[in-house]
């Protein structure tokens, strides 16, 4: 099957693709939380002549096989189903129904491609090499994660190779991006409890003030990245929460925040680690009061194997033409496809759906909005890997 007829094939699936896409659009479902997602795949496949398997990985993932017609390699296929507890902003007419909760990173667009793929496939089910298995995964949004629980139930038993896609507003619509090695980073979490001594705001000399050591520690906490790590490395200390205090005349007793870290290498990652600990326990000392840190380590650095990488953009490049392949930068998010990509060769390649408007209008943003017509590229790229790329792994 020649490009022509691939884009063909694509182009033909991609109205049914946004309508799937606009559906799940707005009916947003939270990461562990996807049931009424997972039934509306299952559903589809099923319509489409597949044995799906369901509640995979002992939540809601969803599994499903294509036997090929001819001989060749097993490839599996990866899409994301669970959305962010965002409350949308877009003003779409296929906005979020259900308030605070939204699909702010394309995880709609991912389910909805690998949906269109699945489709297309069947179509041409003769002509493909080997096997395919279409993994539809929950919990992509929230550690643990649903990835880990996937590969321990075993999907991908028997696969040669793994590929995924991620939308990217940076990337132009119409464009693929690839980069081999270390693609996102690892992404952690931290916890600081600062505790002094509360009373009342007319005599805070009577009192320990935690809220005055949350504006010290959280200042000191920026200087880590800029002097304590090597300027040729990567790091990034964010703080995303705060709490503390319940009126404006009371001190507390105590107050919490919370942020991520983010890194590729593992000595930068204890680094800053144990940077936040020493930071945080001195400065409470220092105002007379206690810390506790709470560290926990999340998703792994995604690194994308050099050779299947390399074939992956072979195919997409036969399909697209040269002019459309690029090569984005590595980026500081996190991705819990870096599972896969630890036990199997691996590339998770960004979908270019950006335009003038949108492209800087990042993921995670409740007024996220991406370009469907990029969704055609994505079957076909796909339906590419599928019939072309067992040639070359």
């Amino acid at each position: 099957m020649d490009r022509d007829a691939i884009r063909a094939l694509a182009a033909q699936i991609a109205p049914e693709v946004t309508t799937w896409r606009r559906h799940l659009h707005q009916n947003p479902e939270l990461s562990f939380e996807e049931q009424e997602t997972a039934a509306f795949v299952t559903e589809r496949l099923t319509e489409m002549g597949y044995t799906p398997r369901t509640g995979v990985g002992g939540g809601y993932g969803v599994v499903a096989v294509l036997e090929g017609g001819k001989p060749g390699p097993t490839i599996a296929l990866r899409a994301d189903m669970d959305a962010l507890p965002i409350h949308e902003e877009t003003g779409l007419a296929f906005a979020s129904t259900r308030p605070g909760v939204m699909h702010a990173c394309g995880h709609d667009a991912h389910t909805s491609v690998l949906l269109g793929t699945a489709r297309a496939l069947k179509q041409i089910q003769a002509q493909v090499p080997g096997k395919i298995v279409l993994l539809f995964q929950p919990a992509e949004e929230k550690p643990p994660g649903g990835a880990k629980a996937m590969v321990a139930a075993g999907v991908l038993e028997g696969v040669d190779a793994v590929f995924g896609i991620h939308v990217s507003n940076p990337v132009d619509t119409g464009k693929l991006g690839f980069r081999a090695g270390p693609v996102n980073a690892n992404s952690d979490r931290f916890q600081v409890t600062l505790h002094g001594r509360g009373g009342h705001a007319a005599g805070p000399h009577n009192t320990v003030d935690p809220i005055v050591m949350l504006g010290a520690t959280i200042s000191s906490l920026q200087s880590i990245v800029s002097r304590s790590v090597n300027p040729m490395e990567n790091g990034v200390v964010t703080i995303g929460w705060v709490r503390g205090g319940d009126a404006d005349n009371v001190i507390p007793e105590r107050v919490e925040f919370g942020g991520t870290v983010r890194t590729f290498d593992p000595k930068v990652q204890e680094l800053i680690h144990a940077r936040i600990k020493a930071v945080a326990e001195g400065v409470a000392a220092a105002h007379g009061g206690r810390a506790e840190v709470v560290s926990t380590y999340g998703y792994p650095v995604l690194n994308n194997d050099a050779r299947i990488t390399d074939v992956a953009r072979k195919v997409a490049t036969e399909i697209f033409g040269v002019d459309n392949i690029v090569e984005p930068p590595a980026g500081m998010g996190g991705e819990d496809f870096a599972y896969y990509a630890q036990v199997r060769p691996a590339c998770f390649a960004r979908l270019g759906t950006g335009t003038p408007t949108t492209m800087n209008i990042p993921a995670h943003n409740p007024r996220f909005v991406i370009s469907e017509d990029s969704f055609a590229m994505g079957v076909a790229y796909y339906v590419g890997l599928a019939l072309h790329a067992g040639a070359l792994i």
